[in-house]
């Protein structure tokens, strides 16, 4: 069908930036958190945000879509749900109002989350228990996706890359290394866009720099390098005000880099399709 769409059903904090690489990587064109469905009509897939919140409407709307659910162990995506909002609130137009209808809170309050978290699954489920073909199932963080199950959902080539999945842990590690050397809770606020309040709520008593090295690299992790590196000027003074080895640091700048690309990537697939789109109808009005 020519509207059809697919869908990411997940809550946040689920793998859905992860879902939406695969897109790219796929050569689907996909936004993430979009302000509204009217929004989505020029991509061919959408996942978070209203797309949790309003999935039978989209069904309705775009009759034929295909439908993934990213599952996660409840109680790591508490953890990294809490900790997230704990930081960052959305400037969307309309984000309070749809997170408090999802998950019955703009807050971080465990019980009501939890709740939050069964009653979405559970609707999820049943409202496809009848079409379990229009429904995809899978658990990006916690490991259980690969490009053969996602492909064949999606009648895609499995393509020869990596599968973009999720950390499966995450940590504020990053934030306590800063806090650690730099032992001013403003100007880690000033680097990495962390509000104040949050990182005051760090403990970097029983830190161990070894921590952050032992770690799988993180695209949040790295992106915080980056401002690192910015902020003090180069990488070589990074290294020395952040006690890193330059190589650590130059891996992380590398890989931010790459994932850059890879938006843009995205980005230039959509407009390129819009203007192929804008042609056709062009041509069919000059030859009508």
């Amino acid at each position: 069908m020519p509207n059809a769409k697919i869908f990411g059903i997940g809550l946040a904090k689920t793998g859905t930036t992860s879902l939406n690489d695969a897109f790219a990587i796929l050569g689907i064109t996909s936004i993430g958190c979009p302000e509204n469905i009217a929004s989505i009509k020029r991509f061919e897939a959408a996942t978070d945000g209203i797309v949790a919140d309003r999935f039978e409407e989209l069904d309705r709307t775009f009759p034929g879509s295909r439908f993934i659910y990213t599952a996660r162990d409840r109680d790591s995506w508490l953890n990294s749900y809490t900790r997230y909002h704990g930081r960052k609130r959305s400037s969307l137009t309309g984000h309070a109002d749809m997170t408090r209808h999802l998950y019955g809170t703009t807050g971080t309050e465990r019980d009501i989350l939890l709740a939050a978290f069964g009653r979405h699954e559970k609707h999820v489920f049943e409202y496809f228990r009848d079409r379990p073909d229009d429904l995809l199932v899978v658990d990006i963080v916690g490991g259980q996706c690969d490009w053969e199950t996602l492909c064949k959902f999606l009648d895609k080539p499995v393509p020869d890359a990596p599968f973009p999945a999720s950390n499966p842990k995450f940590t504020d590690n990053i934030f306590r290394h800063l806090l650690f050397y730099l032992g001013d809770p403003a100007l880690v606020a000033k680097i990495t866009r962390a509000p104040v309040n949050f990182l005051e709520t760090l403990s970097i008593d029983s830190y161990s720099p070894a921590e952050l090295l032992e770690e799988e690299p993180t695209k949040r992790g790295d992106r915080i390098l980056v401002k690192s590196c910015k902020h003090f000027g180069s990488v070589t003074k990074a290294s020395e005000n952040l006690h890193l080895e330059t190589d650590y640091l130059h891996a992380a700048m590398r890989r931010h880099k790459e994932r850059k690309a890879l938006r843009l990537k995205r980005k230039s697939t959509v407009l390129g399709k819009q203007l192929r789109k804008l042609r056709r109808l062009l041509t069919r009005k000059n030859t009508s």
